[in-house]
């Protein structure tokens, strides 16, 4: 890394401003993507329901195999679309308002080994995989869910295809009789491929991450022109066809480095030709580290990114095995994600997955606790990740309490929900409820303790907005506890959450920005009292608590300092700091210009403190940057802090 570059700082005289003065130029927020209010439902077709047995009848189906197809397709996902129903209408009364399935299209011939029930082994990718039904029972599908307000997203794979290219001495070819089994037929072309071997042993120039066969499927080159439009005019049809409102791409990670540059405006703009304004898409970037995951939405320009450093942490808090100032040194790393075009809302967050194994699993791995605190700790998980930031997914069968078996991951984190033919899966523990035997899991969704659980959180940011991952400032992280404050900004009403992962008791006592009308409590059992803005209540063990404030914030004063900045040495790029003191929310945002007579260019906006930018010095190579930094409190009363000069190197 380079060395720390000193900031030279110039001092301006201080000003007490209007939130209207800056007019255009505190443009503040960053730009939010289409799903940043929902709450997604992660769903295999293949798993979920049989609705069509006819379909059963292709090659690679055997639901006695965790490698096979099982007979769930689209007409048992849609159900009938009536109150009551398995489908798309139980999904809906859960409280999700969007369904994330797994590719849709049709996968490479079945092996003895296996076959693409999970979807990602694609050869056709303009059609619908058989075993899972046909095109028209995707837009029945697409029908239901717009009736029920349900937004679609559709898991796609732009960095490989299914295996069909094979190498002799180091040269590829493909066999004869696959000569054209890809489709479209820009695929069958060996030319849009590395064909450099696998991923952990290639013999391309560059890096195998990028050019290697990703687990034997085929890599394509998505530097290649004809590869990145051709995948826009794929799944830009796939758009155009079912109205999807967002992308799960899967292995992102492993494509170049300029692909979303080159695709995801082409992608956006076949949403746009047919009224999708805010399209959204999100990459599987597997990396717990988020000064890494930060790169690939700063740099690589997706839009944003599955959340694994969240994954990790809050399956880890829920167990007990860290503490509070676990997740606040996490939420302190979201100011990387901070630009004009992007910030840490934006995150899909989740708490286990179809490759990694169940959330309850995952708990159980973290740390050796009682059985009866299974339950408990993944009711905490759950609330973590509903009500702090972030766009939270559940995977299917959470909601029923499946596990795993083994190692609970991959294969064995794939069940039915219908009744199994998978042994070991009727005899499966489950979190919150007995083994499901020959039954299936639609019986006990309704008496499901966390399915109850899932419920009145959707039920809670639906009428709370200021729940529904919107401005949040850790209060307190402390051993056990963990506090945040959130609020809405049109409502302007502070709310209190409080987790605890101890099996004691914890009495809190909370500095707040609001010091009249008392609070109510929404979630939780507890006592409260308030004397100003200091706020007294107790958390049971294992357990979450939120309060709403009855009156709006009017504990608003500001009290401001300097501005710095100098080179991050583990990230590179410029930690900008903005020292402010304020028990209020405040909304502050950074600004930069390269010259007194040029415009001031927005850095992005930070809505919890400590106050920071991180500024990516590729932006501003070689340039005297003039650092301004403006701080909204609840009332719209904007504070400016004296200027600073920071010098970026040439690279």
């Amino acid at each position: 890394m380079r060395k720390n570059v000193l900031l030279f700082v110039s001092t301006f005289f201080l000003l007490l401003i209007s939130a209207t003065s800056f007019a255009a130029q505190t443009s503040a927020q960053s730009p939010q993507v289409g799903l940043s209010k929902d709450i997604i439902y992660f769903v295999f077709p293949d798993r979920y329901l049989n609705g069509d047995t006819s379909n059963d009848n292709y090659p690679g189906f055997n639901p006695k195999d965790t490698a096979f197809f099982h007979g769930g397709d689209l007409k048992g996902l849609t159900g009938t679309c009536s109150d009551g129903d398995k489908g798309l209408a139980r999904i809906k009364k859960l409280g999700f308002t969007a369904v994330w399935l797994t590719p849709l299209v049709t996968q490479v011939k079945a092996s003895p080994y296996g076959a693409g029930y999970h979807g990602y082994w694609g050869v056709d990718f303009l059609n619908v995989d058989p075993h899972l039904g046909t095109k028209a029972d995707l837009l029945a599908f697409a029908a239901c869910a717009k009736s029920l307000g349900l937004k679609i997203i559709l898991d796609v794979v732009t960095n490989h295809t299914g295996d069909v290219i094979q190498y002799k001495d180091r040269t590829a070819y493909i066999p004869a009789e696959l000569a054209n089994v890809k489709n479209p037929n820009w695929l069958n072309d060996l030319s849009n491929y590395h064909n450099v071997g696998g991923i952990d042993n290639c013999w391309g120039d560059g890096p195998c991450i990028q050019l290697g066969d990703f687990f034997g499927l085929d890599d394509l080159a998505t530097e290649k022109e004809a590869v990145y439009k051709g995948w826009s005019d794929v799944y830009g049809q796939w758009i155009k066809d079912y109205g999807i409102s967002g992308f799960r791409v899967d292995t992102a990670r492993h494509v170049d480095d300029e692909f979303f540059k080159h695709w995801s405006p082409l992608i956006n703009a076949q949403a746009k030709s047919v009224g999708i304004d805010n399209f959204t898409t999100f990459g599987e970037v597997f990396d717990v580290n988020p000064i890494n995951l930060m790169s690939y939405v700063r740099r690589n320009k997706i839009q944003t990114v599955l959340d694994f450093p969240f994954q990790r942490t809050a399956t880890e808090f829920a167990s007990g095995y860290s503490d509070a100032t676990v997740v606040e040194n996490l939420f302190n790393y979201d100011d990387l994600y901070t630009s004009p075009t992007s910030n840490a809302d934006n995150l899909v967050t989740f708490l286990g997955n179809h490759d990694m194994g169940r959330v309850g699993k995952l708990i159980e791995s973290d740390r050796i606790n009682p059985a009866n605190e299974l339950l408990p700790r993944t009711l905490l998980a759950h609330a973590l990740m509903y009500l702090s930031r972030g766009i939270p997914v559940v995977y299917y069968g959470d909601e029923v309490g499946m596990t795993g078996t083994g190692s609970g991951s991959d294969q064995m984190a794939r069940q039915d929900m219908f009744a199994t033919k998978v042994v070991i899966w009727k005899k499966e523990p489950r979190i919150g409820s007995n083994p499901i035997g020959t039954s299936d899991s639609f019986a006990v969704t309704d008496t499901h303790p966390i399915a109850k659980y899932l419920k009145t959180l959707a039920k809670l940011r639906q009428a709370n907005p200021g729940l529904a991952n919107a401005l949040m400032q850790v209060r307190i992280a402390k051993d056990a506890l963990l506090v945040i404050s959130k609020k809405d900004e049109d409502e302007d009403r502070e709310y209190l959450v409080a987790f605890n992962n101890s099996t004691k008791a914890i009495n809190a006592s909370v500095n707040t920005a609001t010091s009249t009308g008392g609070w109510k409590t929404l979630l939780g059992a507890t006592k409260v009292s308030s004397a100003k803005e200091r706020v007294s209540f107790n958390v049971p063990p294992l357990s979450t608590v939120v309060l709403k404030a009855n009156k709006k914030i009017d504990k608003t004063n500001v009290k401001i300092g300097k501005i710095t900045s100098e080179m991050d040495f583990l990230s590179g790029f410029f930690e900008t700091k903005a020292t402010i003191t304020s028990g209020d929310l405040l909304k502050v945002t950074f600004y930069a210009r390269t010259a007194p007579n040029q415009a001031w260019i927005s850095l992005g906006t930070d809505m919890n403190a400590p106050y920071s930018v991180y500024i990516d010095p590729l932006d501003f190579p070689g340039a005297s940057l003039e650092l301004r930094v403006s701080a909204t409190n609840s009332k719209g009363v904007t504070y400016e802090l004296p200027h600073a000069k920071v010098e970026i190197p040439a690279p």
